[in-house]
Parts: structure tokens; sequence; C-alpha cells
């Protein structure tokens, strides 16, 4: 019997004691990340020497049990269990020993697992539904994000309907230029008297002539986890060039902003591509700003300081993104040479006067100039938020208090050449 019969074997033997009240069971599919980015980086057969590695742990943790290896860098496992919250228990130790790092060629290497779980059931009609079902739990946790466990319920296959929907309508909106992009304007807050206006951030829209406008935290993660997001960020990070260009020719060289996902920035020749739109547009790339988060960041810090580097002898500056949001390890920030340094809006929102939110802006801006940073707050959406801003040293303001995400033709009237907004708010979008 091959590998795969005996897989599926398996899940019908679990299916069938589901339904004749026998001793219950749950397939657990095991995911790794970042494998295509081990390869690309560490030479083809770091990811194949992670996933021997992984295989072993396995086996070693659970002895007796079958260690399916499947395609697409996934583990299939049945393992007996009385409930769901024991084999979650199991879940979360497999996540955890997975998680410690592998050895190639002398480095330490990084994939974090991602499992989805599911339950045999008495209504399930054959072991396919029950691999449909941890496929499902699979994909929400990978989703989530990596080192996550996710157990099925109904309401994932509901999910998974919608985003296959979200996928395929994405993929017709590119032919029907359904996407756009906004700009939100940025200000210098070292002038106690004046927002004046240095540049912008690029955002991505998407507006269906059925639905209206789409929120972009229902497409954008729907695009990472289908591959789509590149696409997308290239057409937002070319369009972003060339409107900097158009308002450059004006008079108004302003600085752009672009945000550039983890998928985008592990992606292969990403470095290529970005050179290609400097060049194709004719940017300065001394205008052009990068923004990375922190989860990119904290992906193999040696190797993501290496291809930062490369990013920044195209001459863009790079920075992190929404800082204080997640898990950034400050002795490690000094490694990627950033030139900027977002602080979250989570933190800048929560501001009052003396509060432990403001000494942990002012150690954050502290920390971010020490190592030769800038410092930009965004979410400043009231003019108590400036003043507070402006006490604790912050360079560069970012929100609804000076204007919301805007179509460059209701820009463009702002843009003088004395570089002013004489406090003008721009218009939502």
């Amino acid at each position: 019997m091959d590998i795969h019969a005996e897989f599926f074997a398996e899940l019908d033997a679990a299916v069938e004691l589901a339904r004749t009240g026998g001793k219950g069971s749950a397939l657990l599919l095991v995911g790794l990340g970042r494998l295509d980015f081990i390869d690309r980086n560490l030479g083809l057969g770091g990811g194949d020497a992670v996933l021997q590695a992984v295989q072993a742990l396995l086996r070693n943790q659970l002895s007796g049990i079958s260690i399916h290896r499947l395609r697409d860098a996934r583990y299939g496992i049945v393992v007996p269990c009385r409930d769901a919250p024991e084999v979650m228990n199991l879940a979360h130790r497999l996540v955890a020993l997975c998680s410690s790092p592998h050895c190639f060629n002398g480095r330490d290497v990084f994939s974090p697992p991602f499992i989805g779980v599911a339950m045999a059931r008495s209504d399930q009609e054959n072991g396919t539904e029950l691999l449909k079902d941890a496929l499902a739990a699979m994909d929400e946790a990978r989703r989530s994000h990596l080192g996550c466990t996710r157990l099925y319920d109904p309401a994932l296959a509901s999910q998974m309907d919608r985003d296959f929907h979200i996928e395929n309508n994405m993929r017709a909106a590119f032919e029907t230029d359904q996407f756009h992009v906004v700009y939100q304007p940025l200000v210098d807050l070292t002038s106690p008297d004046t927002n004046r206006l240095i540049g912008f951030e690029a955002l991505l829209r998407w507006t269906r002539p059925d639905l209206g406008p789409i929120p972009p935290d229902r497409f954008i993660p729907v695009a990472e986890t289908c591959g789509l997001v590149i696409g997308l960020g290239h057409y937002v990070l070319w369009t972003a060039c060339r409107q900097q260009v158009e308002w450059a020719a004006k008079g108004r060289p302003v600085t752009m902003s672009v945000n550039l996902s983890p998928v985008q920035l592990m992606s292969a020749g990403i470095e290529e591509s970005i050179t290609e739109v400097v060049a194709e547009t004719g940017i300065d790339p001394t205008f052009l700003k990068l923004e990375l988060t922190e989860t990119a960041l904290g992906t193999d810090p040696p190797v993501m300081a290496e291809k930062l580097s490369r990013l920044r002898r195209i001459g863009v500056s790079v920075g992190v993104d929404d800082f204080g949001s997640g898990y950034s390890s400050l002795g490690q920030l000094d490694l990627f040479g950033l030139d900027f340094m977002k602080i979250d809006k989570s933190l800048i929102q929560r501001l009052g006067p003396g509060g432990r939110q403001a000494e942990l802006v002012r150690l954050a801006a502290a920390l971010a100039k020490h190592l030769g940073m800038s410092v930009v707050a965004e979410g400043i959406e009231d003019d108590e938020h400036l003043q507070a801003l402006r006490k604790l040293g912050i360079d560069v303001g970012q929100g609804y208090l000076f204007g919301r995400p805007t179509p460059p033709d209701q820009i463009s009237q702002w843009l003088l050449p004395n570089g002013s907004t004489s406090g003008a708010k721009f218009s939502p979008a």
C-alpha cells in the first residue's frame, strides 16, 4: 500500500470508529512556513533538511503513531484522543517542539509550524471529509500567524467559502480596474506652529461596482494567503512612485511611503522588482520609504538584515511600521539598520497626561533616535494627542486630524510649492 493510500485508510478508519461509538480520534495537519524563503537564502536543500528534521522530531514525540509526509510541506497524523482539549494540548506541545531552530550548514534555521486539528465525527461520510475539516483549520492557523493551532468548527467552512469567493473576485478585479490607490498625508511635527506637509502613505483600496468599498482587512489577508498580494503590492508601489514623480514635477517633491507585506519581502527578486520600478517611474529613490511589519523583521533576523541592506543600497529608506503592535525584539532593532520607526496607533490613541502610555511612547522614541531613526506617530485624531506628541519629540505625524486616505485628484490642490497646508484637511476616501 502506498503512503497516501495508507493515510486515507487511517482517515476512513477514524470516521468509522466515530460512527460505531469506538474510541475517539483526531487528525492533525502540520504545516511548515518559510521553506521557499529558506531555499532561496540558504541554498537548495535547506527546506528539505528542515522537513526531515521536523519529521524526526514528530516520530520521536509520537512513538507508535504513523507520521505521513504529504504534499506542500505538510504532515498528516491521526491520533487517538478522548476529546478536543486533549488533542489541542498535544497540538500546542508539537508547535513548541517544532518551533525550535534547526541546524543547516552550520546555521540556525527557523521554520515556524502551524497546525490544523479536526475531530473524527459520526456525521462525516468518510475520511475525505475529515481531511477537508483539518485543511480548513490549518488554513485558518496559517492565516492567523505562524506558530498557531486551530481546531475545526463549522464556521471555518463558511469562512473558507467566503475567502474563495473573495479570491475569485479579486482576480476579476485586476481586469476591470476595481483597485485604486489613495494617499494619507504625513506632516512635520518639529515646528510648533504649522503642520507642514512632507509626504504621503500610499494605501490600496478595492471598490466593487455591485457592493461598493471592500474593507482592506477583509481582502488583504486573503491576498496574502493565495499569493495575489505580490501583484497587488507591485501595483501599489508602481502607482505610488509614478504619482510622486507627477507631484514632484509640479514643484512638490513629497516623500512616498509604501507598505511591503511579509510575503512580498520574502518573495524572490524583491530587490530587482523595486529597482525596476524606480527606473521605470523615474522616482528619486531618496523620496521612497518602505514600511515593514514587526512580524516580517522577526523572520530569521540575520537573513532579513542582509535583505534590508540590499534594499537600502537602492537608495530607498526602510522602516518598521506599527511598532508596539507585535513582538519585536528590542535587542535586534539595531541589527536591521532601519531609517525610521512608525509607532502604532494603539499606543497613540491611549495617550493621556502623565500616563503610562506617554512614557512608553517617550521610551520608544528615545530608542529610535538613539539608533539613528526618525519617529512617526500614526493614529493622531485630536489636538490633545498632537500637543502631547510634540512634547515627546515625535518628528512626523499621521492621522485623521491631518487627513484621511484621499484620491490623488483631491490632493493636488493642497500641494502648494511653498509646502504649507495651513491646517487643511483632506476629504475621506
